[in-house]
């Protein structure tokens, strides 16, 4: 006879088994599951070594090259470039953040030129006139009114500076009419010019190795500008490096009063943005006036810097680095 109670244990037998079935199945899948995992594991370190040791060979691979690069540019600088600017007269002109081996590398490939190094002129962060008192300082700098507007003062430092620069070539020199008064002349009026922004803090000079006096022989005849800047530098090249280097190379037809090479110093930046000399390579009557390098943090771009600064010397002008017409300039 069927009861309640036959009808209780049915149903319990019947969760019972259904519970058994759906443990059995899930150890099953759940041990498969795991195997497949672990086979993907043991996949993954393995190919986690082969990477590892890829990476050691690169590693390798990349410091030898570096140990060559720095051989060659040590070797290949006394060969190509030993006493090609003998008495030369180079000024560096450069925006404070872009210090970098590269310009201290182009600075001592100078010297292996046999260059006249005058020092190196830095412009601070206080030229971006950010504050009033800033805008203030510079116009007492300059001997003008302290209500001068922030752009009006920063124009007239920049013609300034460029006038003093200028006044390198002997016949645009005060003085007496002679080469000798002419240097006097212009060296007296960058003196002026830098002691004055110097003492306000609007410049810091760099003297050559072994120089006494740092503001008494900055310009003489023939002396030929490097102007560096970059995208670390602390005052935006539209502010200050671009109209500086179009004051000093002036208007077209005119001649250029000033030999300027603009060259780009990324320090920590981007190699790949070149803010200072693509616009001024842009520009197509303003690149005709000045040669231009855009990396001078590989041997390439030092190399390039220094044959460019030759070149100026026969008014010949060029743009050279990544990108550009050549990577160095192409012999005479």
């Amino acid at each position: 006879m069927v009861n309640f109670r036959y009808h209780i244990i049915s149903l319990v037998a019947v969760f019972l088994a259904l519970g058994i079935g759906v443990v059995m199945g899930s150890a099953v899948i759940d041990r498969a599951l795991v195997d497949n995992l672990e086979g993907q594991q043991v996949a993954i370190g393995r190919r986690v070594d082969e990477v590892v040791a890829e990476n050691q060979v690169l590693r390798d691979d990349l410091a030898e090259l570096q140990a060559l690069s720095e051989q060659l540019a040590d070797e290949g600088s006394q060969r190509l470039l030993t006493d090609t600017l003998v008495d030369v007269p180079v000024l560096v002109l450069a925006v404070r953040g872009v210090e970098s081996q590269g310009l201290d590398d182009l600075v001592a490939l100078l010297g292996t030129a046999g260059a006249d190094y005058a020092g190196t002129v830095w412009f601070t962060s206080r030229l971006g006139l950010s504050t009033d008192e800033e805008r203030r300082d510079l116009a007492r700098a300059l001997g003008q009114r302290e209500t001068m507007s922030t752009v009006a003062v920063r124009e007239l430092a920049i013609e300034r500076v460029a006038t003093a620069l200028a006044a390198g070539a002997p016949s645009q020199s005060p003085g007496d009419g002679t080469a000798e008064g002419a240097a006097a002349g212009s060296s007296g009026a960058m003196a002026d010019t830098i002691a004055d922004l110097r003492q306000a803090g609007f410049l810091d000079f760099d003297p050559p190795p072994g120089g006494t006096d740092p503001t008494s022989s900055l310009v003489v005849p023939g002396t030929r500008v490097v102007m560096v800047s970059g995208p670390t530098a602390v005052v935006g090249d539209r502010l200050w490096s671009r109209p500086l280097v179009e004051a000093l190379v002036g208007p077209a037809p005119a001649p250029v009063p000033v030999p300027v090479l603009a060259v780009e110093a990324f320090a920590a930046g981007d190699p790949d943005r070149a803010e200072f000399t693509e616009p001024l390579r842009a520009d197509v009557a303003l690149s005709s006036r000045l040669s231009t390098v855009n990396n001078i943090d590989d041997f390439a771009g030092r190399l390039a810097a220094v044959l460019s600064i030759q070149d100026l010397g026969d008014g010949s002008v060029g743009h050279y680095g990544r990108g550009a017409q050549r990577l160095i300039p192409a012999p005479a």
